[in-house]
């Protein structure tokens, strides 16, 4: 049998977009083209090899026992292909209907084609710049290392590097393509050679493109075909190896090709590589730094201020010395007691304990060089204001992630579930605290991109998830590319993945049970949350209590939902209701029913007329299983921050 397309598919830990898009290739093989499909992976941790072989056992599958970056690995499948064409395909792409019929049909009418790319457009919908290129020669290369492609996109003389001058939607004659999908005859491959396994990652489809033309082939950007393309999903580039692979292919590219070029333009070119390659190192440097660099800041502050405080005097050089002694052992503690550790970068208690070490430290300085010391009243004071600043700065970031992650404000966003099937009750929870969650069901049966617009559009949707095949892979990228200015985000969940709306039945089956799975009953969690009922209680007995029992006593008028809550405060204190549990009011027929009756709680805050019973045993026993002093917290500023909305 004839092999019409060979796809090569090189893979690295991203299972569940690799399971699209094969998924894809095959529901755009309308015309059932003979298609044959390696799978090549890079030793990736997540099970994509077993789960791809299992689930597509057509797909020949490649394992590769170490990482071998892009080039080897894309080798090892090209060596073995049979197909009249070869498709080179990223994990992260989603194929639209009829790709391999217009590709096919292109090459025949124009002879002449070396490579072919579609239209990769991103998530958000916009053009990924990378699927038209020209060759970094100095012209090209020098203002896009200067950042003058991105000042003048529009400039034939500046952004010649990613053909941005060009119409988006009219096939154009390019140097180069991507690598995220490269559609070439096999022919072509055979005469070029596969990629340069100099390259590990980055580069490599440049100079195949490179050598492709100097065999006399052209190279097409073809609009007609359209790709999604979930860029960057297996390669993070906030690392500074990207920064390595990415320039240093540059680099290589520039040694291997560009020899003809006048040596003081080569290492010009070289040099503004070098240079770019070196600010990306240190913005980097930068933002593993930041921390230090505040902290060394806010503790010079400190010092300053205690100085004038003490003496009243501004510190001279002599005292500028001693000062900068005292913030580096500072610093230096905090680096020992771990505070510039990822996951304690915002530890309040790392810094205690770092900054009253550094004032014992710092006090014997005092006794031991007397000629560079302050009193010990500076270095007390600094060491309170220290604390203060450092703890503040960080206090202020963490309540800002939390507000941020944990919606707290309220602000919602719309997003759009697309298909006839529905979200799972796990995925409804994680969507509920971001987004007013909208089935498109619910609001039209048509369903074309027309109406697929039109839907998003007046509805004011910021996120779409599509669920099932609802709307074809080409009404899905017609809608992204007219939107691509609306700031809306498309999503597709994974194929795999059971999207059933279900009740959660997750009920012990012996009562035993229930202290080993329900936070709840954790004796700490019990001793933590009557801690934090009764101090929040006393404080609002003496503060706002009062003043809501006089008005209701005064006025006679009767109080709102939430306000008439306060007046139950004194329950709070003396145990018999929490702050946040199930609602007074609930009755449940359920035996073992865990927690106190609270004021509020995640009943009470997603309460809507209608509410089943089961709907809420489903939340107490979320509730239950995942309580603690946070989740408290958040239910109880939603609460607040909903009753100041209303």
């Amino acid at each position: 049998m004839m092999i019409d397309v060979s796809i090569v598919i090189v893979n690295y830990n991203v299972k569940n977009l690799a399971d699209n898009c094969i998924s894809s290739i095959y529901k755009s093989n309308k015309n059932n083209l003979n298609l044959e499909i390696f799978f090549v992976d890079n030793n990736s941790v997540d099970g994509s090899a077993n789960f791809i072989e299992k689930k597509y056992p057509e797909v020949k599958v490649i394992s590769l026992s170490e990482n071998l970056g892009f080039s080897k690995a894309n080798n090892i499948a090209l060596k073995q292909v049979s197909g009249k064409y070869v498709l080179i395909l990223n994990p992260d792409t989603i194929l639209e209907e009829n790709t391999f019929e217009k590709l096919i049909n292109f090459c025949e009418k124009n002879p002449k084609t070396g490579a072919i790319s579609s239209k990769l457009i991103l998530a958000n919908g916009k053009l990924d710049s990378a699927c038209k290129r020209s060759f970094p020669t100095p012209s090209v290369a020098i203002p896009r290392i200067l950042g003058l492609s991105k000042i003048f996109p529009k400039s034939k003389l500046f952004g010649k590097y990613n053909l941005t001058y060009l119409d988006e939607n009219k096939t154009a004659k390019v140097d180069a393509i991507c690598g995220a999908f490269m559609f070439i005859p096999k022919n072509v491959l055979k005469e070029t050679g596969l990629f340069d396994e100099d390259y590990f990652m980055y580069g490599e489809d440049l100079d195949l493109c490179y050598r492709i033309n100097k065999k006399g082939y052209e190279i097409f950007y073809y609009p007609e075909v359209t790709t999604i393309h979930l860029k960057g999903e297996s390669t993070k580039k906030t690392h500074l190896s990207y920064v390595n692979n990415f320039y240093g292919a540059m680099l290589i590219f520039v040694k291997k090709n560009f020899t003809g070029v006048s040596t003081l333009l080569s290492y010009l070119l070289r040099f503004a590589i070098f240079w770019r390659s070196l600010l990306s190192y240190f913005k980097r440097i930068f933002i593993f730094f930041i921390n230090p660099i505040t902290d060394a800041l806010f503790i010079f502050i400190a010092l300053i201020i205690s100085v004038k405080l003490r003496f009243n005097i501004f510190p001279n050089k002599e005292y500028l010395f001693i000062i900068s002694v005292y913030v580096l052992v500072w610093l230096f503690l905090l680096l020992i007691f771990g505070a510039y550790l990822k996951k304690y970068k915002y530890s309040i208690l790392k810094v205690i304990n770092a900054i009253i070490a550094g004032f014992f430290v710092n006090s014997s300085i005092t006794y031991f060089f007397k000629q560079y010391a302050f009193s010990r009243e500076v270095i007390l004071t600094s060491t309170v204001f220290s604390l203060i600043l450092l703890s503040a700065w960080r206090l202020i970031i963490t309540i800002k992630n939390f507000v941020e992650s944990k919606n707290i404000l309220l602000n919602k966003t719309n997003l759009l579930v697309v298909g006839k099937r529905k979200l799972t009750v796990d995925l409804e929870d994680k969507f509920t605290n971001k987004y007013n969650i909208i089935y498109y069901n619910d609001i039209s049966d048509k369903f074309n991109s027309d109406a697929l617009k039109d839907v998003i559009l007046i509805n004011q949707i910021n996120n779409v998830v599509f669920t099932d095949d609802s709307f074809s892979n080409k009404d899905i990228l017609n809608t992204m590319w007219y939107l691509r200015n609306q700031n809306v985000d498309f999503k597709i969940l994974p194929s795999g993945n059971e999207l059933i709306l279900s009740r959660l039945k997750s009920k012990p089956d012996e009562p035993s049970l229930i202290e080993i799975e329900y936070n709840i009953n954790n004796k700490l969690n019990i001793f933590l949350k009557r801690l934090f009922d009764l101090v929040t209680g006393l404080i609002s007995l003496i503060t706002i209590y009062p003043i809501v029992f006089i008005y209701s006593k005064i006025t006679g008028n009767k109080l709102s939902r939430h306000t008439s809550k306060i007046l139950q405060i004194p329950y709070v204190v003396s145990g018999r209701y929490s702050l946040v549990g199930y609602p007074i009011w609930f009755n449940s027929k359920e035996e073992a029913y865990p927690g106190k009756k609270g004021l509020t709680g995640l009943i009470q805050l997603y309460y809507y007329e209608g509410m089943t019973e089961q709907e809420m045993i489903n939340y107490n026993i979320y509730y239950a299983k995942n309580q603690n002093l946070t989740l408290d917290l958040e239910i109880l500023l939603k609460t607040i921050f909903t009753f100041l909305k209303k």
